[in-house]
């Protein structure tokens, strides 16, 4: 192995760990996952730049070497997508039961005699 090629393990190793640090440091929200999303995107791009500059034994070595972290990513990010689609659910029931409510009141304002019963007539 080249010190090149030590210098971009380095680097990718570290672009992994900094993308696992921003996914156990997420605060479960959906509004901050996209914008760790975004971001780990970028390392994500950085990385396959790396990938590019070595070769196919230097990547299975890697991957060998660093699976665990690999493999920590893939947990942590399958538990953030998991919410994300929870809380999207939730979300998009809170919307339908609101064009429901939506729906009735504006059937009730369309109708030119009220639907209440007056018992005192």
């Amino acid at each position: 192995m080249t010190s090149e090629t030590t210098i971009l393990f380095e680097k990718k190793k570290a672009y992994l760990e900094n993308i696992l640090y921003r996914l156990v440091n997420w605060d479960q929200s959906a509004d901050s996952a996209q914008l760790i999303i975004d971001q780990n995107q970028e390392l994500i791009e950085d990385i396959q730049k790396i990938d590019k500059c070595l070769s196919r034994e230097d990547l299975a070595s890697f991957t060998e070497k660093h699976r665990w972290l690999i493999e920590q990513i893939m947990t942590v990010q399958e538990r953030m997508i998991t919410i994300i689609k929870r809380e999207s659910e939730i979300l998009a029931d809170q919307m339908k039961q609101v064009n429901r409510k939506d729906k009735v009141v504006s059937h009730y304002i369309e109708k030119e005699q009220s639907l209440f019963v007056d018992r005192d007539v």
